[in-house]
C-alpha cells in the first residue's frame, strides 16, 4: 500500500497562462537534453517564442499543454500536433526538465495523455516521430503498447548531417485492448503521481486580455489595409504610390522612435 502523498501535476493549455509562465516555458525549451532531441536544436530567441506562442493561438490542429507542479512552476509540454479530425488521427509529442525526468513523470504522463487523447478528443489513431538514437524514448513508447511502423532515412539535417527519424503509433482499439495490462503493470510507478488535464479551455467565456484583443483587431483590420492597398495601386497607381512613400517613411520614423524607448535604462 502506498502511504506517501502522489505529487501534483497540472497539464494547462499554454493559451490559460499567464504571460509570465509563458516566457519562463522558453527557459525549458532551450535546455540542452531538449534540444537536442528536437526536430530543430537551436537556441530560442524571445521573438521567435513570443511569435511560436502567437501562432498556436490560432492554430485548432494543435494543442499545446505545459506540465505545471503543485507550485505552478513549469516542468514541460505535452502536445497534440496535425489534428486531423476526419482521419481521427493525429501527432504527439512532449519534453520535461531534467528534473521531472529523474523523477519518473514520463511514463505517468504518458498514460494519462494517452486516455485522454482516445477518451476526449475523438482521435483513433496516435502518431509520433522519434529522432534515432533516442532509444530511451522508443522504448517508453513501446512499453505503453507503441508499434514501429516506419523508418524515414535521412530525414532531417542537424549539425550538418542526415538524421533519420523512427515512426511509432498506437491505435484506440490497441489501447483499449491492452490498457488494463499497462496499468497494472505500472500501477506503482502512477501512483507517485495524480495528474488533472485542464480541458476543455472555455473561449467562449474567457474573457481576452486587452493585449490579445488588439492583436485580434490589428489582424482583422491589416485585411482591410491590404484590400484598400491593394486597390489603389491597381487602379490609380501614380496617386497610390507618393501616398505609400509617405507611409513607409513614417513607419522607418516611428521605428527611430521605437528604438529609442529601448534604450531607455540601459
Amino acid at each position: 500500500m502506498n502511504t506517501t502523498n502522489p505529487k501534483e501535476i497540472n497539464l494547462v493549455p499554454l493559451a490559460a497562462l499567464d504571460t509570465e509562465l509563458q516566457m519562463n516555458l522558453r527557459e525549458i525549451r532551450n535546455e540542452e537534453n531538449v534540444r537536442k532531441w528536437m526536430y530543430t536544436d537551436h537556441i530560442i530567441g524571445v521573438n521567435e517564442h513570443l511569435a511560436w506562442i502567437n501562432q498556436l493561438k490560432k492554430d485548432d490542429r494543435q494543442i499545446v499543454f505545459v506540465v505545471l507542479n503543485n507550485k505552478r512552476t513549469p516542468l514541460g509540454v505535452v502536445s497534440i500536433n496535425a489534428i486531423d479530425r476526419i482521419h481521427r488521427k493525429a501527432d504527439w509529442g512532449y519534453y520535461l526538465t531534467d528534473t521531472a525526468r529523474r523523477q519518473g513523470m514520463g511514463s505517468t504522463l504518458l498514460y494519462s495523455f494517452i486516455n485522454f487523447v482516445f477518451d476526449s478528443l475523438g482521435i483513433e489513431k496516435l502518431n509520433c516521430g522519434i529522432i534515432e538514437g533516442n532509444d530511451i524514448s522508443i522504448k517508453l513508447h513501446k512499453k505503453f503498447l507503441f508499434q514501429e511502423e516506419g523508418f524515414r532515412r535521412s530525414d532531417l539535417l542537424k549539425n550538418g548531417s542526415r538524421i533519420s527519424v523512427h515512426l511509432l503509433g498506437l491505435t484506440k482499439e490497441g489501447w483499449l485492448a491492452g490498457r488494463e495490462e499497462v496499468q497494472k503493470k505500472y500501477s506503482g510507478v502512477f501512483e507517485k503521481f495524480s495528474v488533472s488535464i485542464q480541458w476543455p479551455l472555455d473561449k467562449g467565456n474567457a474573457e481576452l486580455h486587452p493585449i490579445d484583443q488588439i492583436e485580434a483587431a490589428r489582424a482583422r483590420n491589416n485585411l482591410n489595409w491590404m484590400s484598400i492597398l491593394r486597390l489603389a495601386l491597381e487602379k490609380s497607381p501614380e496617386i497610390a504610390k507618393p501616398i505609400v512613400a509617405e507611409i513607409k517613411r513614417i513607419d522607418q520614423e516611428i521605428s527611430a522612435l521605437t528604438g529609442k524607448l529601448t534604450e531607455v535604462g540601459e
